[in-house]
């Protein structure tokens, strides 16, 4: 493996490191500034393309999860005054209203119980993207590498009020994350090309609802007992499973 480092533009690489990045197997970490180029030729990146393009997007991503027949909370955007007029009439309080754009580890979300708190929203988001709440037994996170490589942990139910999902630490235990949710993540993650990404989910008792996906999660989430991701994927490197 070699190591060229991100540098502000593709001309500060010599022509012979330029060489070495067009003909690479596999190049990781392309950053946003050069993923398209390496999208453009054709070559394999990681984390992978799709990644970066719904990384922070709310919007793509619940139109992937539907596409995908995902299970996905009710979830409509709204654009302009006009439309947002018809939340109220398609959503029944209480339910989550979100930054649709960048936003990135489940932040900027909104519980919404009254008339004033949405009118608050509206007021300071658009489009509105708006989600059915779902009332949760188990809320988790199931993160997935290279589509196959798994781990998963509880996270602290999160009730009414603030609902950002990147505030509340997880707790390590693979022991309590269920199969079917470790498979649907890993599915969603193999049918959408995502390399490298968190499944955040709440179980209902009945059901695994994919709230959102995550491509930027601190990996302090996992607190001292979890594995070391940024281990992890050098051992997958040098294993050639990357």
């Amino acid at each position: 493996m070699i190591t060229l480092g991100v540098r502000s533009q593709l001309t500060d690489y010599t022509r012979v490191e330029r060489e070495l990045l067009r003909t690479a197997d596999i190049i990781f970490y392309p950053t946003d500034r050069f993923v398209d180029l390496f999208e453009t030729l054709g070559k394999e990146t990681f984390p992978s393309f799709s990644c970066y393009r719904l990384r922070g997007n709310r919007l793509k991503q619940t139109s992937l999860l539907r596409l995908l027949n995902a299970p996905h909370p009710q979830t409509r955007v709204y654009f302009g005054h006009k439309q947002k007029q018809e939340i109220i009439q398609d959503f029944g309080f209480p339910f989550v209203a979100k930054q649709p754009r960048d936003a990135s580890d489940g932040n900027r979300v909104f519980f919404v119980n009254h008339r004033e708190k949405l009118d608050w929203y509206n007021q300071n988001f658009n489009p509105a993207y708006i989600q059915e709440y779902v009332a949760a037994e188990q809320q988790l996170r199931v993160v997935v590498l290279n589509y196959h490589t798994v781990f998963g942990y509880q996270r602290p139910l999160i009730r009414e009020g603030f609902m950002d999902t990147s505030a509340p630490r997880g707790a390590w235990r693979p022991d309590k994350v269920d199969t079917e949710a470790v498979e649907l993540a890993k599915s969603i993650a193999r049918d959408g090309n995502l390399s490298d990404v968190a499944v955040d989910m709440a179980f209902d008792g009945s059901i695994y609802w994919v709230l959102e996906l995550n491509f930027h999660y601190d990996e302090s989430d996992l607190q001292q007992s979890g594995p070391d991701r940024t281990s992890l994927i050098t051992e997958m490197i040098e294993k050639g499973e990357l």
